[in-house]
C-alpha cells in the first residue's frame, strides 16, 4: 500500500485515481500548494474535480487551507492527528513577499487568546509576511 493510499485508508475516505493523484502531488512538494499550481502539475485532470478533492482533503483532516488576504487559498498536509471535526495544525505561516512562498513554521504555535464573553472561536489562523531567509541579499 502506498503512503497516499494509507493516509486515505486512515481517513476512512474511499480510494480513487484523483485522489491519488492530488495526493502524490501534495506528498512530494516542498511547500504548501494552491489550485492553480495543482492544475499545472496536474494537466488532465479538471480544475473543478481538484478543488472537490481538496475540499474533501480539507474536511476529513488531510490538508489545512492557508489563506493569506491577497493571493490564492494554498493547501498544506496536515499532521497524522488531525480530524474531520478539527485541525489541529495550530502553528503561524510565513507568507515571503518576494517569492510568493507559504512556509509552515511548525516549530512555532499560534499564541492561546482570551476571547470575551459571547465569543465562539471556530478557527484561528495566522500569517506572518516578510522576506524568507532564501530571498534576503
Amino acid at each position: 500500500m502506498s503512503e497516499s493510499e494509507r493516509i486515505l485508508d486512515q481517513k476512512g475516505l474511499r480510494i480513487t485515481p484523483m485522489r491519488l493523484l492530488v495526493l502524490e502531488q501534495l506528498l512530494v512538494q516542498e511547500t504548501p500548494s494552491g489550485l492553480n499550481a495543482l492544475q499545472t502539475a496536474l494537466p488532465r485532470a479538471d480544475r473543478t474535480t481538484i478543488y472537490r478533492t481538496l475540499k474533501t482533503f480539507s474536511e476529513n483532516g488531510i490538508v489545512h487551507p492557508i489563506e493569506n488576504g491577497n493571493t490564492e487559498v494554498k493547501y498544506a498536509l496536515c499532521r497524522a492527528f488531525c480530524t474531520a471535526s478539527e485541525h489541529l495544525d495550530k502553528h503561524p505561516h510565513f507568507h515571503c513577499q518576494t517569492c510568493q512562498r507559504i512556509i509552515c513554521l511548525e516549530a512555532l504555535d499560534v499564541p492561546a487568546l482570551d476571547y470575551p464573553n459571547g465569543y465562539l472561536v471556530q478557527e484561528v489562523s495566522m500569517t506572518v509576511k516578510g522576506i524568507c531567509a532564501q530571498c534576503q541579499p
